[in-house]
């Protein structure tokens, strides 16, 4: 070993060259380097159609090379066949096999000398592979990368670039459930229980942890583990035969905690469409998007189910998380938080910050000069990035009153003022003498109500506020009921744009966006006044594709621009 190197000495035991290892356990797969707002969507739709390789980690382009590393490439495994080599037959330099790359393993990883800057891209490791050796060309590479977009549903993407990722085949690498850190955690866990200790029972617990699914998302204190955790056989037997009774799982999530340095610990699934059923009712749509699939395991997270007070708020688990340098806050329990929405958020935080953003002969006021509503606020997906690209005021709209103080404490540990309106009638009568300075005193004015109300809202406030130039739908499936109202509230004079959001066929994009065109031309011409109003035209100027909603269905943003004609 000493003389030839592991690698060598292993070649000649099982009688195979460095090359045929070479073969074996490496080949050419496409790696995706995309913006770091693309990288949910991509991830899932590779997940989908099992193409994401998840034996490596999604990396963060190296802000010092000219090329995006390989992820993963053992590249001291491959330098060390490579001295092998030389050590072995110094003439093999001049009659390489396809297989071997030529030349230094350095040559085509380069190391962090280059001076070159980068905005953020991240590479996203593929189980794509490439039966072609001429990983050097542009051509491959291109078709390669046209293959595996159109593959995962999204053939169009912009921004995305292939590259031909020399490294180790997932098959050879250990499985996932011997590298993750929280399988380690069960492992051990596992070891500490009599019935598991003995060593005969390793091939037992390999079967379980191999029985599991490892991803985990921790927003401090808050572990966040996937809705298959412990739930595939033989695990449901297992925990009700062995574990419940004594306490055991108590201590695993103890162990989880202590591992993850986090205090609360719970299952969370997707958000359902409809609500459950109840003895006197029948299924309804979960209008407030409650995150009824929670299940908390560890920590306290307060009471469910409870109309909010300030009690309720007081004795109920927070959480917060920072994008794009804002702080967002929710009760996990009550109300739910997607961080697949950065890509958008990014955008509308660019697009109200630059009034030429959306339109090039459109020329808008700066952001102060003008006001944003937000139909269906949350906790401040969307009405956030429009405070911190400097809008004057922000109007919101939310019924759940959990996200209502999810947005409130966010806001003000942001440092902008809120100010909350129960009854919209009582607090903001037509006329009444304080209206104007009391819109005008806080950057955010949230009303407690469906939106249906927002229209006349706006038409008591018109005077006292900023133009109002975007108008944001933020609701899935379809906003498509705000519609109506979100054209009302436009500024008479100036319009602006509305940015709706809905669930589409990935195939059937461009037919919808007709379709939408069409609808705000009718809504258009429903509310001009002849002669008082003036003339606008309607058209779609962006389609944003956000992320992957199900496989073949893609979140999207209709940016519809509603601008006087003679703009």
């Amino acid at each position: 070993c000493k003389k030839g190197g592991f690698l060598m000495d292993l070649g000649q035991r099982v009688n195979n060259s460095p090359v045929d290892i070479l073969k074996k356990e490496y080949g050419y797969f496409v790696s995706l380097v995309i913006v770091k707002h693309d990288v949910k969507t991509i991830k899932q739709a590779l997940e989908t159609r099992d193409l994401l390789d998840k034996t490596l980690k999604i990396a963060r382009c190296a802000p010092s090379s000219n090329e995006s590393p390989p992820p993963g490439l053992d590249v001291q495994h491959v330098r060390r066949i490579f001295d092998a080599q030389r050590r072995n037959d110094p003439k093999r330099n001049a009659a390489r096999s396809t297989w071997e790359l030529t030349g230094h393993p350095d040559d085509h990883f380069p190391s962090s000398g280059s001076s070159a800057t980068f905005e953020q891209k991240f590479v996203i490791p593929t189980t794509f592979e490439v039966n072609d050796t001429r990983h050097d060309d542009p051509v491959l590479a291109k078709r390669s990368q046209d293959a595996l977009l159109s593959q995962i549903g999204l053939p169009h993407r912009a921004g995305v670039e292939a590259h031909l990722s020399f490294r180790r085949r997932p098959s050879a690498l250990p499985d996932a459930h011997n590298r993750s850190l929280l399988a380690q955690v069960v492992r051990g866990w596992l070891h500490s229980i009599p019935l598991f200790a003995e060593s005969q029972e390793q091939p037992h617990v390999d079967n379980l942890l191999k029985a599991c699914n490892w991803p985990y998302t921790v927003y401090a204190p808050l572990l966040l583990l996937p809705s298959t955790f412990l739930s595939k056989p033989p695990w449901p037997e297992l925990v009700k035969s062995h574990f419940e009774t004594c306490d055991l799982l108590r201590t695993l999530y103890e162990m989880i905690c202590e591992r993850f340095k986090v205090t609360h610990i719970a299952i969370i699934g997707p958000i359902p469409a409809l609500l459950p059923k109840v003895e006197t009712q029948a299924s309804s749509a979960n209008v407030l998007r409650s995150p009824t699939q929670v299940v908390p395991l560890h920590g306290d997270f307060g009471e469910p189910n409870l109309p909010p007070t300030k009690e309720n708020f007081q004795e109920a688990f927070w959480v917060t998380t920072v994008q794009n340098d804002i702080t967002q806050t929710w009760a996990p329990l009550y109300t739910m938080f997607s961080r697949g929405n950065i890509r958008e958020k990014t955008r509308l935080l660019k697009l109200a910050s630059q009034p030429c953003a959306l339109s090039e002969t459109a020329l808008l006021a700066q952001p102060e000069d003008i006001s944003a509503v937000d139909l269906y606020a949350g906790i401040g997906y969307f009405a956030f990035s429009y405070a911190k690209a400097g809008i004057n005021k922000v109007l919101c709209w939310e019924l759940n009153g959990w996200s209502i103080e999810g947005l409130r404490r966010g806001a003000e540990t942001n440092g902008w003022g809120t100010k909350t309106v129960q009854n919209a009638q009582a607090d903001y009568p037509p006329g009444h003498v304080d209206q104007q300075q009391e819109a005008a005193h806080e950057r955010l004015l949230i009303f407690h109500e469906s939106n249906i109300h927002a229209a006349e809202r706006i038409r008591a406030l018109r005077d006292s506020i900023r133009p109002i130039r975007h108008v944001n739908c933020g609701y899935l499936p379809s906003s498509s009921d705000s519609w109506d109202v979100a054209v009302q509230i436009l500024d008479p004079v100036e319009g602006g744009w509305i940015h709706a959001h809905e669930n589409v066929a990935a195939t059937s994009i461009e037919q919808r966006k007709c379709e939408v065109v069409e609808i705000f031309e009718d809504l258009r011409d429903q509310y001009r006044v002849p002669g008082i109003t003036p003339s606008f035209r309607v058209e779609c100027q962006h389609v944003e594709q956000v992320k992957a909603y199900a496989p073949g269905i893609i979140h999207c943003v209709f940016d519809i621009a509603i601008l006087p004609i003679s703009s």
